[in-house]
């Protein structure tokens, strides 16, 4: 009998594993042939031999395919994220901003996009290093103010909530000190770009977010006991201490990975794990791959939506993701609420 039900086991694992690179497949190499022009897929063959031909469609498809693979990678980091949170906290409503990580993030872009003129670097390449710097900054502030209480979650969520009020502040300021075309770009980049200029720096935030799942299905069994309660983790030898350190700073670092490039993307973390967890259940060894995977497609999409709908002007993705995502938190809200009563 046990064995049967180890088959059975490996044979659900192995059809959700197909599954799913079926799902990212068709994500990656069939929403760059969507848009305001659509191609067939004979357009894939061109773009790899680069043996030239229809006009315009190789450049296209490159810039498109670049996005989204960075909006797949940067979709299942900020699922991923919000995925430790909510075990983290045991509360559904839980995201990667919850931590002030993305206000840290967004305050060091505001304060290099403002300095640029003044170092000579270039606004993007500015924003995204004083993101990182930031992003650095709110994990070293928020540890420093919960270390000194065991780190308990809710000490971890009140510091974290602290923080982003602190800098939500802070970059408000830093606006109101900057001149007019400065300002605009501030502005547009707290609302979430995916724009990459370069495709080599796809890889260090591939290999950040591809390593962090790596370290979460490894620790899927401690995610797991954690969702029991403090007392029963305890019982079963967790170290709670260790346990929060440790998803408190790989959930900063994803976190503040993906912002540094895209700038803060909402309701991706908050939305994804949730439908993960209606199609595999609230097991971690699925629900991480499977939180990656509804991230992933969830941004993927959303970026085809944001440079389809006002072309040839491209929307900023957190426009898109929030229209999607502020009916789906009223309806999560509601739920919790149904469900408290």
């Amino acid at each position: 009998m046990k064995s049967a039900s180890s088959r059975l086991n490996l044979s659900r694992t192995v059809l959700f594993a197909i599954a799913g690179l079926l799902i990212a497949a068709a994500a990656l190499f069939l929403l760059p042939l969507l848009g305001r022009t659509v191609y067939s897929p004979s357009v894939w063959r061109i773009f790899l031999t680069s043996s030239g031909g229809e006009g315009d469609a190789v450049p296209i498809l490159a810039e498109r395919f670049w996005n989204t693979a960075l909006a797949f990678i940067a979709g299942g980091g900020l699922a991923l994220a919000g995925l430790v949170l909510q075990t983290l906290f045991r509360n559904p409503l839980a995201s990667p901003f919850t931590l002030g990580i993305a206000g840290g993030a967004s305050f060091g872009a505001a304060v290099a996009i403002a300095a640029a003129p003044l170092i000579g670097g270039t606004v993007p390449h500015a924003g995204a290093a004083g993101s990182l710097l930031g992003a650095l900054f709110a994990i070293v502030l928020v540890l420093s103010l919960a270390r000194g209480r065991d780190m308990a979650s809710e000490t971890v969520l009140l510091a974290g909530v602290g923080v982003s009020f602190f800098f939500s502040g802070l970059i408000l300021f830093t606006q109101y000190l900057s001149e007019e075309g400065r300002l605009f770009r501030m502005i547009r980049w707290t609302m979430g770009q995916i724009s990459l200029t370069d495709p080599v720096l796809l890889a260090p935030l591939a290999g950040a977010v591809v390593a962090a799942a790596v370290l979460l299905c490894l620790f899927a069994d401690e995610m797991d006991i954690l969702l029991t309660g403090d007392e029963r983790a305890l019982s079963l030898g967790v170290n709670l201490y260790a346990a929060r350190i440790f998803l408190f700073l790989l959930s900063s670092i994803l976190v503040g990975a993906v912002v540094s490039v895209c700038g803060p993307i909402g309701f991706v973390g908050l939305t994804a794990p949730h439908f993960a967890r209606r199609w595999v259940g609230g097991e971690h060894r699925r629900l991480v791959p499977a939180s990656f995977l509804f991230g992933a497609v969830f941004l993927a999409v959303c970026y085809t939506a944001a440079r389809t709908i006002l072309y040839p002007d491209i929307l900023p993705v957190g426009v898109i993701t929030s229209l999607f995502g502020g009916p789906f938190f009223i309806w999560l809200l509601t739920r919790t609420e149904r469900h408290a009563g």
